[in-house]
């Protein structure tokens, strides 16, 4: 090698490598950010939601509308609320809409028909229910979130935008890309969706099913912590009390509950094997 080729050579691959970190920079600022690919028969949904009053166990027609309210939630979680009340009906066609997003980058769009939707979601596919559906989405759209869990703070709708064919009844969703911070690692459950359409229209069982899907062994709860996470209406405490004994009942016959011990006011329950196997 002759004098000053062993420089020029360093000088080469200094160069090929500073293009090498170029790209590879390039490609990590535009990477494809997806969601966790959780099994069809699941529906992948955050623990602050599960965990909180985000989506409370109230019939739709008592929904209020609320700004910048703090709503009830586990230690850790955070949530603040603007817009009309969210409900476990919510939950479930805004756990549907992540199903279908979870195959597509974050921030893509997904298409659907309305009633695919709606078939999936356990609903007919009558006028009535295509209204409500699209109530629903403009909700979703309307609503401003701000939930800070473990670190990490996402604020803004939970749907980012929509469109929708009057003609053909087909649907476009967009969500917003940085919903993927509440999907961190034990951030989220994936909650059995065959057990959950069968409580259906039964918002404190689907409220509990859910929070307590996203815990691998609950710790025994008081009953006014359960009715104040679950965001009931109800303010009588031997009211709800009934009314829980009664979701947590259902629980049981759906088999996610082996079964439950009520002590005082100490719920205590006892998920089946094949549950806890399944919770992350």
């Amino acid at each position: 090698m002759k004098k000053g080729e062993g420089a020029l050579v360093d000088s080469d691959l200094t160069k090929q490598l500073e293009k090498l970190s170029k790209a590879v920079t390039e490609r990590q600022k535009g990477a494809v950010i997806q969601l966790p690919l959780w099994p069809e028969p699941k529906r992948g949904t955050p623990n602050s939601f599960l965990r909180s009053a985000l989506f409370a166990a109230v019939q739709g027609k008592d929904r209020q509308y609320l700004k910048n309210q703090t709503l009830s939630s586990l230690n850790g979680i955070t949530v603040k609320f603007t817009g009309q009340q969210l409900d476990q009906s919510d939950l479930d066609v805004w756990e549907q809409a992540i199903h279908y997003a979870r195959v597509h980058p974050l921030g893509d769009t997904c298409h659907f028909s309305a009633h695919s939707f709606l078939k999936a979601i356990g609903r007919s596919n009558g006028k009535s229910q295509h209204d409500w559906l699209y109530g629903v989405f403009l909700r979703l759209t309307a609503c401003a979130v701000e939930i800070s869990h473990e670190g990490k703070t996402y604020f803004g709708p939970l749907i980012k935008f929509g469109l929708k064919d009057e003609a053909s009844k087909q649907y476009c969703l967009e969500l917003n890309r940085e919903l993927i911070r509440l999907f961190g690692e034990n951030q989220w459950t994936a909650v059995d969706w065959e057990q959950r359409q069968l409580l259906t229209r039964q918002p404190l069982a689907a409220w509990l099913h859910a929070f307590l899907s996203s815990h691998r062994k609950p710790h025994p709860m008081k009953v006014q912590t359960l009715a104040e996470l679950s965001g009931s209406r109800n303010i009588q405490t031997a009211s709800f009390k009934r009314q829980l004994l009664k979701a947590l009942d259902r629980l049981v016959e759906i088999g996610f509950l082996v079964s439950y011990l009520v002590k005082g006011d100490l719920i205590t329950v006892e998920r089946t094997q094949m549950q806890i196997a399944a919770a992350k």
